[in-house]
């Protein structure tokens, strides 16, 4: 690598050999190396604006894929230029893939050169070039053409207009594309196991498809973790290799013709859930405080109830913070049917569903009053007993006696 100072004494050609491709640059003082005094964008045979750095001698730092390279120079004369006092930036969309950048300088009409301008993803920094999506060379006031974003793993973006060296920043902008076409695009999720992501995709109430879909994280780098092809209603997607990561909310990005759309889905990557297998997310209690009746429904991840699924068994079991839950009773009732609670003491309860190997829980408060004439039961008379899970049975232990949850005498 060579560089060589212009003949205006504050422009630096810079010559690389072969046919590398320069990912990123930098210049940092030869007595300082910590901090850089100026990031650059030229390739080969172009040359950098240094005139904002002072008198002195410098290092020029190149990265090429994995190769990094470092030239000493001396550049002769002082600063003669200074950041410039940018009154605004801006960037907006214009059209559908159109993009119009402007920048005013405080005090001038005319709008300054730009060397070249960025468009980066909204969490770019310096240290992460390869979030850099578009180079153009457009002045302000041109419109750009951002078809090339289009696919892209983020869809908020922003532009850096290089003046002199000095980087300046818009503001961040949206692009999914061309999007009227397909208003109409509903997109929701089912789980299921092991570890898979059911697709369901319409178009005003009708089956579509995807012409692509990809995965990311929520935040951060929006990196890609899972990429696919061609998708469409009731198609689905192996989640396996998102487990053991630290996110547990994700992004999916559909592509419809010249149109991006992202949805959100959570996925914690754990175990074989036997409730997931059924559909079943959690148990939803109705209380009737002036009847002293309560009702459960089952509902799935859209928290909608669940016709028709039959409960194996229910219980009532005491609830509190930090306290070892002890069975109360059984609960001879299916979704939607009336349990009386009258005969529990006024406390907190827990109440367990289990159809097949799923239970699932939700506390609940009975709260009766003395002047209603409802007679609190005996401490007595209410069994003291803990359950057990064994050999995927609910089993309950009553002193030295154990039941099946139907209460049938069994052995653990």
């Amino acid at each position: 690598m060579s560089v060589n100072l212009g003949p205006q004494k504050n422009l630096l050609r810079l010559s690389l050999g072969g046919a590398l491709q320069i990912d990123s640059g930098w210049i940092v003082s030869a007595t300082d190396d910590t901090q850089k005094v100026l990031v650059f964008h030229a390739e080969s045979g172009d040359y950098i604006n240094i005139s904002k750095l002072e008198r002195g001698y410098y290092l020029l730092f190149v990265q090429a894929t994995d190769t990094c390279i470092v030239k000493q120079f001396y550049k002769r004369d002082g600063a003669v230029t200074k950041e410039l006092d940018i009154l605004s930036e801006d960037a907006q969309i214009v059209a559908p893939h159109t993009l119009q950048y402007s920048v005013l300088e405080t005090g001038k009409d005319e709008t300054p050169h730009v060397d070249s301008l960025w468009i980066v993803g909204k969490n770019y920094t310096c240290a992460m070039p390869a979030q850099v999506y578009m180079r153009t060379e457009a002045q302000p006031g041109d419109n750009i053409d951002i078809q090339p974003l289009l696919g892209q793993s983020e869809n908020e973006f922003q532009c850096v207009a290089w003046i002199n060296g000095t980087d300046y920043w818009s503001n961040s902008f949206y692009y999914g594309g061309e999007c009227e076409t397909y208003k109409d695009i509903e997109v929701h999720f089912t789980h299921i196991n092991p570890h898979h992501l059911v697709l369901h995709i319409t178009d005003a109430g009708e089956p579509a498809s995807a012409d692509s879909l990809w995965i990311t994280s929520e935040y951060g780098d929006y990196r890609t973790l899972l990429a696919g092809t061609r998708v469409t209603d009731g198609d689905t997607v192996d989640l396996s290799p998102l487990v053991g990561m630290n996110e547990n909310t994700y992004l999916a990005w559909l592509r419809f013709g010249e149109c991006v759309k992202v949805y959100e889905f959570d996925f914690n990557g754990s175990a074989y859930d036997y409730c997931l297998e059924n559909g079943v997310w959690r148990v939803h209690i109705e209380t009737d405080n002036n009847a002293h009746v309560i009702r459960y429904y089952l509902r799935d991840y859209d928290d909608k109830n669940i016709q028709g699924m039959q409960v194996d068994s229910a219980w009532i079991s005491t609830w509190g913070y930090e306290a070892t839950p002890e069975y109360v009773c059984p609960v001879d009732a299916q979704p939607g049917e009336e349990i009386n609670i009258l005969p529990l003491k006024n406390g907190f309860y827990e109440l367990y569903v289990q159809t097949g190997e799923c239970i699932v829980t939700r506390p609940f408060q009975a709260n009766k009053s003395r002047s209603e004439g409802i007679r609190d039961v005996p401490e007595n008379t209410q069994p003291t007993a803990t359950k057990v899970l064994h050999d995927r049975e609910i089993i309950i232990v009553r002193g030295d006696k154990t039941y099946t949850i139907t209460g049938q005498k069994t052995r653990l």
